[in-house]
């Protein structure tokens, strides 16, 4: 017993961290020019544009850690201009022109930084988020996230993302934008009537963003100011458990926390939580829908404190 203990944590011990996926529309990149005018359809234009996002349609529980952007091109005026990479959740409402789609909505989290850090030779900028956040997906009815640019008014830049050829995308009107002096804020690529940019024939076309994230869901949240006396990981609660279950631990010290889920082999198959945390108590939940039924270890690592637990999952 105790030679198959140690050699799980040899395992442990060597395996990398969770793989991060993205999701993704884009099929072959093009730069499209206003038609109407100067500018690019999904970049600075005539039309007060100040922001392009691309819609993402989650099914499973994720974290989102980033995204990947393709800007095809720029062209500096005066002093660069600012750019904020943004997430946002998905709303209805008066700040839509059709108040029924789910248009760009409350902003999540974002990313400060400037036109002039995004690379336009044809491969994608990296953005990674400080800190994740969760989408708990909808097998039925997808959860929506935006994930987009945006600028001052005041901007004068010329710029232009990537989106998707002609006669290519879903038509699922994923590709939308903000604009300025209109009673509504958002609108969609493809718009019905004088409001569209003409995109229907382009087959809907999807901006070229790509959502970071890894599988399973990432909650952590403190319960208690006070600070705890002893590291500890406790027993997952309900165990066992299908699908979901919390388990909750308590750190004496600032430091990287690592939570790691692993089946019998040693595989790792979820990282719960990966970032940097004060001294408290918290509560992470852990969903193994995708998984099969069996036993699974989780791992918590603070410093050079560890602790690994067991618990079952019954399907």
């Amino acid at each position: 017993m105790y030679r198959l203990v140690l050699i799980f944590f040899v395992m442990v011990s060597s395996l990398s961290a969770q793989t991060v996926d993205s999701l993704f529309y884009g099929n072959s990149k093009k730069i499209h020019k206003n038609p109407f005018g100067w500018g690019y359809i999904a970049g600075t234009n005539g039309y007060t544009d100040i922001g392009k996002y691309q819609r993402f349609d989650v099914l499973d529980p994720i974290t989102v850690v980033g995204t990947k952007i393709w800007m095809a091109l720029t062209k500096i005026v005066d002093a660069t201009d600012s750019i904020t990479v943004v997430f946002k959740k998905a709303s209805t409402g008066n700040q839509n022109f059709d108040s029924l789609s789910g248009g760009p909505g409350e902003t999540i989290a974002s990313i400060q930084t400037v036109i002039t850090n995004f690379d336009t030779s044809g491969k994608p900028t990296m953005f990674m988020l400080p800190k994740s956040f969760n989408v708990d997906g909808g097998p039925f009815s997808p959860e929506s996230i935006f994930v987009g640019i945006e600028w001052a008014s005041t901007a004068n830049d010329t710029f232009a993302l990537f989106s998707d050829d002609t006669a290519q995308g879903e038509k699922a009107d994923r590709a939308w934008e903000q604009l300025t002096g209109v009673s509504y804020k958002y609108q969609r690529f493809n718009e019905p009537g004088d409001f569209s940019w003409a995109v229907a024939n382009l087959g809907d076309l999807d901006l070229w963003i790509a959502l970071l994230y890894k599988q399973g869901l990432t909650s952590v949240r403190d319960e208690h100011a006070e600070i705890p006396r002893q590291f500890v990981l406790e027993q997952n609660n309900p165990n066992p458990f299908n699908p979901s279950t919390n388990i909750r631990f308590s750190i004496t010290q600032a430091s990287l926390v690592s939570l790691t889920v692993y089946d019998i082999l040693g595989k790792e198959v979820a990282t719960l939580v990966n970032e940097y945390l004060e001294p408290g108590t918290y509560t992470s939940s852990f969903r193994a829908q995708s998984l099969s039924s069996g036993l699974y270890f989780y791992r918590l690592q603070s410093g050079n404190s560890v602790e690994t637990k067991k618990m079952s999952l019954l399907k």
